[in-house]
């Protein structure tokens, strides 16, 4: 229950706790992990650290929500290099294994050397420029000011906004992607589909077989919009390092794999979009209010005691 909702506390309290459990796991990750587990693991709790932060928004003032929501990207944007470098060296090579055997190993070999060598450039400089220690100041100030945060609101009216907006956003970036089909609309989509992600975590005590079924959807939907991304910042990364050194066929053929995976990736994207957000805004937001309104009014549940 660390990072979820607890049916007696109050939102304001509950908010000012799981912010402030959210840059505990952080600064325990960046301390506690490898170079890379560290760098994608604080990563990954900074996002849910936004998610929380934009849940809140209606019930803290602007300047807060800005001040912030600032210091989280620039904790964010410090870890952003040797993250990058490794997800090139890591899409690189899940893509040869997700087509094993059409793919000749010369093809990916060199372009997997280049890779591998500047995560290792990246790495060395993580740990010689002390990056995790200028995080770990940015993330303890986030802490500093979530303290210090004047949290307003009562109930499900603190909440209901940005659960609203959440959804309605990814349902209308999921509109766009399915419209234009461009690689931007995609990206936008699985950052709107990732913050109601960790939102609907943050409420899965309301009701835990229907949040658990909503939070798998948008598991399995964000997953395929960030591989469907990781090939595209993959593809440019190829298209700069061949610079008429590396094989044309190969390339083209590389190319060739890439697009393929994301037409399928896109495909079972959208598949997904088209159920998940078959309902309206306010119909989502007003089911998940039923849930937390029932919830927040049981009373605690009795165990029967075992008859031996």
């Amino acid at each position: 229950m660390a990072h979820q909702f607890k049916r007696k506390e109050s939102v304001p309290k509950a908010i000012r706790r799981l912010g402030r459990k959210r840059v505990e796991s952080a600064l325990k990750c960046l301390n506690d992990c490898a170079d890379m587990e560290a760098v994608h693991g604080t990563r990954k709790e900074i996002k849910k650290l936004r998610a929380t932060l934009r849940l809140s928004q209606s019930a803290i003032t602007k300047k807060d929500f800005r001040r912030v929501a600032k210091l989280l990207r620039e904790a964010a944007n410090e870890l952003a290099p040797p993250r990058d470098a490794f997800i090139k060296a890591k899409t690189l090579r899940d893509l040869a294994r997700h087509f094993k055997g059409q793919v000749v190993p010369s093809t990916t070999r060199q372009a997997g050397a280049i890779f591998r060598a500047g995560l290792d450039a990246e790495i060395k400089g993580f740990r010689e420029k002390r990056t995790e220690r200028r995080v770990e100041t940015i993330l303890r100030n986030v802490g500093k000011e979530w303290e210090g945060l004047e949290v307003k609101g009562k109930g499900w009216k603190t909440l209901a906004p940005a659960i609203n907006s959440a959804y309605r956003q990814g349902r209308s970036a999921y509109q766009t992607a399915l419209r234009d089909g461009l690689p931007e609309s995609f990206h936008e989509w699985r950052k709107r589909a990732k913050d109601l992600l960790y939102q609907v975590n943050l409420l899965r005590p309301v009701w835990p077989e229907q949040m658990d079924a909503l939070g798998n959807e948008l598991e399995t939907l964000t997953e395929c919009l960030g591989d469907d991304h990781d090939l595209m910042v993959l593809g440019e990364a190829l298209e700069k390092q061949s610079n008429g050194t590396t094989d044309r066929r190969k390339m083209e053929a590389l190319h060739g794999l890439i697009e393929q995976r994301q037409r399928e990736l896109r495909s079972a994207a959208l598949a997904l979009g088209s159920r998940f957000y078959a309902e309206k805004p306010s119909t989502f937001c007003r089911r998940l209010e039923d849930y937390w309104r029932i919830w927040r009014r049981e009373k605690k549940r009795f165990t029967s005691p075992t008859v031996s």
